[in-house]
């Protein structure tokens, strides 16, 4: 059932693949949070990279989460429904949600799901715009690609993090992986990786390159593998072993 929703979600998604503008991206949000509630879990799974903000959208997410938090808590797939809009307010990066957010701190059912989007609210104030810059994108690619290409073009390592996540578990295509590799060579030399978030972000990208299975970036991560921060050099390391079948003496 669940590969079902998945593709009926998927399927909404790609009619709008190519949107032409961030407009045609908030409607397209519209309507799937306008309608059937099967859908919502998957398309909130994605404002993570969408660089979303507008608050016809997330006004209608918030309507959802109020409406139904109390109704969900003792089904967990609509619990997790629920937790989902919560984590999206955060997502939205617009502070007028703050207060919607804080009242469920402390609620058991969905607690820690406030605390990560009061977390993430910060950031993505600061992300959106970047996420979403069209003025940067190339026709050549998706807007997904597009997307991925601006966070790692970023300079801020937790939004990098994200854009070596999205290489990681989806885009594997040539112009992320140079980004990440052009990333990778200057941030692992930091020296201001002491930092656990930091330094995880550095390592994320050496996981996500390593995932590519491609040989032109052995070397790479065998140079990071040497010589990166600890954190850093034990993810070089076992992406070499897990992808690369190289395994450090």
């Amino acid at each position: 059932m669940r590969f079902v929703l998945a593709l009926a979600t998927l399927l909404i998604f790609s009619k709008f693949a190519a949107a032409v503008s961030v407009e045609d991206d908030v409607q397209r949000y519209i309507q799937i949070f306008s309608g059937a509630k099967h859908l919502h879990s998957d398309a909130a799974d994605t404002f993570s990279w969408m660089g979303l903000s507008d608050t016809r959208l997330f006004d209608i997410v918030e309507k959802r989460l109020l409406e139904d938090a109390d109704a969900s808590r003792d089904n967990r797939n609509e619990r997790n429904r629920v937790a989902r809009y919560l984590r999206s307010l955060g997502f939205s990066g617009q502070t007028k949600y703050e207060p919607t957010i804080k009242k469920f701190l402390g609620d058991a059912g969905y607690d820690r799901f406030a605390r990560v989007a009061l977390q993430d609210l910060p950031d993505y104030n600061k992300w959106n715009p970047i996420i979403s810059n069209r003025s940067s994108f190339d026709p050549k690619f998706s807007d997904n690609v597009n997307r991925v290409a601006n966070m790692l073009r970023s300079d801020d390592l937790l939004l990098q993090r994200v854009g070596a996540k999205r290489v990681y578990f989806d885009s594997k295509d040539d112009i992320l992986l140079e980004l990440l590799a052009q990333k990778l060579r200057t941030n692992y030399a930091r020296t201001d990786l002491n930092d656990r978030e930091r330094s995880d972000s550095v390592a994320w990208q050496a996981k996500a390159l390593g995932s590519s299975k491609n040989d032109k970036y052995v070397a790479l991560l065998q140079e990071v593998s040497e010589k990166a921060d600890a954190h850093v050099r034990r993810h070089a390391k076992e992406a070499l072993a897990k992808y690369y079948g190289i395994r450090s003496r």
